[in-house]
């Protein structure tokens, strides 16, 4: 058993190691000049790349709730931190922003304490959520328009001393309750589950909790007792984003996500080369 057990370790070693040693890929085709938001930002600089139609299918998947259980709030979290929840949470609520319907998208960042919503949109120092909850602004105060048609954000603001208090407050349910009459989807990042209670909190008064997993860094019994955790605090759990996954793309297929927009279909490429 001893020999098992080495023989395994070393494996899982060496598959941490690549992992660790993953070079880092760009999957933007365009970078949109004379802007603070970040590249990585997809659905911003490039929304019609391949990544970019992932976060398209995320939100009609979303909107379909929307049509059948009337859903419009949303908490975005994932078990442990760097899993790429606040990309998602920005990705997806630009997607949702630019869909024809113009439905209106709130996103709020609800990480009091290391929020990262205003550093990918380059958005400077402002009152936030913390300020909201401690009586130090109003709701209309926070909110900013970040130059994206149909999408507005209230950032984290300064972090106060108690942030899963004031989350816990007769006053969030209030805010919450306001913006649910001004906006049509309201999209929350909050910290991880697993080192902090704060998207417990939130999971009850909301509709669906959307989690975010990280491939081939987070394992299986970890997202489990982040599952068990968001149940023990009757929050619903709709939903799971996979982000870093590697695949191939085949050639024909890239061709046809490419060209499709350009008049020139995959069923018009096969005719000619038949």
């Amino acid at each position: 058993m001893g020999k098992i057990t080495e023989a395994l370790k070393k494996v899982s070693d060496e598959r941490i190691s690549r992992i660790q040693k993953k070079p880092e890929v760009q999957y933007i085709i365009r970078k949109i000049d004379n802007t603070t938001i970040d590249q990585h930002i997809v659905s911003f600089h490039d929304a019609g790349s391949p990544v970019g139609e992932q976060y398209k299918i995320l939100r009609t998947n979303i909107q379909s709730l929307a049509h059948t259980k009337n859903y419009k709030t949303f908490v975005i979290t994932s078990a442990l931190a760097g899993e790429g929840k606040t990309i998602t949470a920005i990705n997806l609520a630009i997607s949702m922003a630019h869909d024809l319907d113009n439905k209106s998208i709130l996103l709020i960042d609800a990480d009091m304490r290391k929020g990262k919503i205003a550093k990918y949109f380059g958005l400077g120092s402002h009152p936030g959520l913390s300020e909201l909850l401690k009586g130090n602004a109003d709701q209309e105060g926070v909110l900013i328009n970040p130059g994206i048609p149909n999408l507005t954000v209230v950032l984290a603001g300064k972090t106060p001393k108690n942030a899963s208090e004031l989350l816990n407050s007769k006053k969030m349910e209030q805010i919450l309750s306001y913006f649910k009459t001004r906006f049509d989807y309201i999209l929350i990042d909050t910290p991880p589950v697993m080192p902090l209670t704060d998207a417990c909190i939130l999971g009850p008064v909301v509709d669906g909790i959307i989690m975010v997993i990280q491939a081939g860094k987070t394992q299986r019994d970890i997202i489990a007792h982040a599952e068990q955790r968001l149940y023990q605090a009757r929050a619903k759990t709709i939903g799971y984003v996979l982000t870093n996954i590697e695949y191939h793309l085949p050639q024909y297929l890239y061709r046809y996500v490419h060209q499709y927009d350009g008049n020139y279909s995959y069923e018009e490429k096969a005719a000619a080369k038949a």
